[in-house]
């Protein structure tokens, strides 16, 4: 007869296997909790920073749009005609001979 061995093939031949087995699982267990705690931080400061960045890039936005106003106004300053109409409503002058009529706004509520 046949010796009938004590090992099962599904368990560790000795306990030192088996603890380090277990420790090694902990330590992985412990990184990966480590490496989700640390993906969570950075995806809350990518979603904050990329709020960040659209609100820079809407002011940005509005800057280029008042300085493309601005160049057209700069260019329209250059025609005298311009110029003139500007300075009659702006400041009230009148050519020599012409009256101003002023109108009342209505009062607002």
């Amino acid at each position: 007869m046949q010796a009938l061995s004590k090992t099962n093939p599904m368990q560790p031949h000795n306990k030192g296997s088996f603890r380090r087995r277990r420790l090694v699982m902990l330590m992985l267990a412990c990184f990966l909790s480590w490496a989700g705690v640390t993906l969570w931080n950075q995806v809350g400061k990518i979603s904050e920073r990329s709020q960040k960045l659209s609100a820079v890039q809407q002011k940005a936005a509005e800057a280029q749009q008042q300085n493309e106003t601005l160049q057209r106004e700069i260019a329209r300053l250059n025609d005298p005609e311009y110029v003139e109409q500007k300075i009659r409503k702006e400041l009230h002058y009148v050519k020599q001979g012409e009256t101003l009529f002023y109108t009342p706004k209505p009062a607002q509520k």
